[in-house]
């Protein structure tokens, strides 16, 4: 009885103890989460799961219901945002994405400047057809801030494509900025 329990135990512990985070996405949120307006978080694929089924029973908007839909396929989630004052933020980010698309086999999906100035830039990594995981960082200087996220997903592009397109439609008919 007690080597099945410290055995249960050990496997319970397990998945605390492995890195199961890329090295160069967890150290570049631990330097740039320094800092007293800085915040980093971490969030569980399952609380981001519950949350979505709580969000999809309570609404009866379809554009909300596409987005919990997509929310679905989101896990373990990395979160930071901080001041870009604190640090040579262009060059981080730079260095972030070359090392990503460079070492680990992410892809660059998309860079652009938003109409105030802001800067989105979205990379994937894939494994065979399914994107497995989403890096998307948003520079808005007039804020001084940018913002973070990793995410673990199961998703296709086709999925992705199919989502994004029905949310553009929503928008066309129900007029929503």
């Amino acid at each position: 009885m007690f080597r099945t329990l410290l055995i249960l135990l050990c496997l319970g512990a397990l998945p605390s103890i492995l890195p199961a985070q890329n090295p160069v996405v967890r150290d570049f949120i631990r330097q740039h989460r320094k800092g007293g307006e800085n915040i980093a978080v971490r969030v569980p694929g399952w609380l981001i799961s519950l949350a979505s089924d709580i969000g999809d029973l309570a609404t009866d908007e379809p554009e909300e219901e596409l987005i919990f839909a997509l929310a679905q396929e989101f896990g373990t989630t990395r979160l930071l945002t901080f001041n870009t004052r604190d640090f040579a933020t262009d060059r981080d980010v730079t260095k972030l994405l070359h090392d990503l698309e460079s070492d680990y086999a992410y892809e660059r999906w998309a860079s652009f400047r938003g109409p105030e100035g802001e800067r989105v830039q979205l990379t994937v990594r894939m494994d065979d057809e399914v994107i497995s995981e989403i890096v998307a960082i948003v520079s808005d200087p007039s804020e001084e801030r940018t913002f973070f996220a990793h995410s673990r997903t199961d998703l296709t592009a086709e999925e992705l494509g199919h989502i994004l397109n029905r949310l553009m439609a929503e928008e066309d008919t129900t007029g929503i900025d």
